[in-house]
């Protein structure tokens, strides 16, 4: 009789430790991520999205595949994560992969494993797979002879700037410019200079002339000073000094010439004396002279001298 009770016993035990076994099954099904393809068809080289969530405990620990893990027959583009969100019904984590594919089979299958964390290892708990379609409309069938078909019509082209061809030429004339100047520089410095010395001596000359004449012909002391004035101005961009302000003195001591000095002097009695004289157009000619000695001089300077 002890027999049997220790028999039944045995039996019970064994029924116990099954049942724990299978409740502890049960509640380890109970983590059971999901996952499933965002898309419903997918292209060869063209992105698809794949979601993987889990909600469980607040007190398990999970780790999702990041980019080493294999994703046959998809390869893995980029991964996105998204912060916890914990409730009543426990912690939902969840992820979205960004695949890409190169596979040319009709079906594509995935499943994805979330790894719960436990004292000594990790459990990989997989998704149930879940599948997308190929569409061929970006495969070409290598069996199948390619047909040329004729395009007659003509397209219209936008008009675009040709930015190379503008740097290219901005390049080629400052070459050619720098060449030119690298040769013929210091020469053509020197006859800008005489142009410019040139051009300014004919203005006075022009502008001289024309109020020395009226002096002459309505005998007109005004139009002297002003010939004066210009001839002092003249004198003062040619030489570099301030002979608009010199006085007849200071004007002498920097032209050393008789005639000159003596044309001043008669001059300014014509015009600070109002007196008038015969010989006045000859003192004008005399300073015109003078004039025309120092642009001369100055354009010898220029000629003579070496450029830096």
């Amino acid at each position: 009789m002890a027999r049997v009770f220790q028999v039944i016993f045995s039996v019970i035990i064994c029924f116990l430790t099954c049942f724990s076994g299978i409740a502890r099954d049960a509640r380890k099904e109970r983590v059971k991520p999901k996952g499933i393809f965002l898309n419903d068809s997918v292209e060869v080289g063209k992105p698809v999205y794949f979601s993987l969530s889990l909600r469980h405990s607040a007190d398990s620990e999970i780790f999702f595949p990041d980019s080493t893990f294999d994703f046959s027959p998809f390869e893995l583009v980029s991964q996105r994560t998204f912060v916890s969100s914990t409730d009543s019904r426990g912690t939902l984590d969840s992820a979205v992969y960004h695949l890409i594919s190169f596979d040319v089979s009709k079906v594509q299958k995935l499943r994805l494993p979330v790894f719960v964390f436990q004292k000594k290892d990790c459990t990989a708990v997989f998704t149930t797979p879940d599948s997308v379609f190929l569409i061929k409309s970006n495969n070409i069938d290598l069996r199948k002879k390619p047909i040329l078909k004729e395009e007659t019509q003509l397209v219209a082209l936008s008009r675009e700037f040709n930015f190379s061809m503008l740097i290219g030429s901005v390049a080629l004339i400052i070459g050619v410019v720098g060449s030119i100047y690298w040769v013929f520089g210091r020469d053509i410095y020197k006859q800008w200079q005489l142009l410019k010395l040139q051009r300014r001596h004919l203005e006075y000359v022009r502008s001289f002339n024309r109020l020395m004449r009226s002096a002459r012909e309505k005998n007109n002391i005004k139009d002297a000073e002003k010939a004066i004035i210009i001839w002092k101005n003249y004198l003062e961009r040619l030489e570099k000094k301030p002979f608009a302000t010199y006085t007849t003195r200071e004007i002498i001591d920097n032209m050393p010439d008789d005639a000159l000095a003596d044309a001043l002097k008669n001059m300014d009695s014509i015009v600070y004396g109002q007196g008038r004289s015969a010989n006045m157009e000859t003192y004008l000619e005399v300073l015109k002279t003078g004039a025309t000695r120092l642009y001369r001089a100055k354009r010898k300077f220029v000629l003579d001298s070496p450029v830096v």
